[in-house]
């Protein structure tokens, strides 16, 4: 009985100790801070000197990704150089309406030190409405995708792609979100007809009656 005491006593003290280390004493404190993934300026809230025990990697990922901008921030400790280090990833914008980018899961949101050339334009009236385009650029074929410099979003949720090939302006009629995988074959049929290398406008909005001009 006396033997369960004291083990039970050294167990407590042990633990005891322990929580005292990591939550109190400057055994554990963070040393250095580091932040990764971005060269945008950040700041974090934690403190060098600040105990490692009561830095929560979750609450201090979800302060970095607040920000639209960011994906994902990852936040490790590492408990024998005392190092913090943030990771973070930002999202990759695949497409530009007016003032802000939309990423492939369909989030706007401004740009921040990202290279934005070359990425195709979305015309729509509404955010909601350029979003829904970007979801469907996101959703082409990337050799069809890279074709493509302007997005049009009509009423009726009816799309228009204004591509380049080759040097070469040609307007696809998409019409609705549907039947992907129809339209996009008949549009690579359509173009690989020889007698088709100088159509300007190819309508594919009922991909099974496609018309070429």
């Amino acid at each position: 009985m006396k033997e369960r005491r004291l083990i039970l006593l050294l167990v407590i003290i042990i633990f005891a100790g322990a929580v005292y280390a990591l939550g109190w004493s400057s055994l554990f404190t963070v040393t250095a801070v580091q932040i990764t993934g971005t060269d945008n300026p950040t700041t974090t809230s934690i403190k060098i000197g600040e105990k490692l025990a009561r830095i929560q990697p979750r609450v201090v990922g979800a302060e970095f990704e607040r920000f639209k901008w960011i994906e994902r921030a990852d936040v490790s400790r590492n408990w024998l150089s005392g190092k913090v280090t943030i990771a973070l990833t930002q999202r990759r914008p695949i497409a530009i309406y007016e003032d802000q980018a939309i990423d492939a899961f369909g989030i706007a949101f401004t740009v921040t030190n990202q290279r934005t050339e070359g990425l195709p334009q979305i015309q729509a009236g509404t955010i909601d409405a350029a979003v829904a385009g970007a979801q469907l650029f996101a959703d082409l074929p990337v050799e069809l995708g890279k074709d493509v410099k302007l997005l049009k979003v009509r009423s009726g949720d009816l799309y228009i792609l204004e591509m380049q090939i080759d040097g070469k302006s040609l307007q696809v009629i998409w019409g609705q979100d549907v039947d992907m995988a129809l339209k996009v074959k008949v549009y690579k049929a359509l173009l690989a007809q020889p007698e088709n290398t100088k159509i300007r406008r190819i309508d594919v909005s009922a991909p099974n009656a496609p018309i070429v001009k």
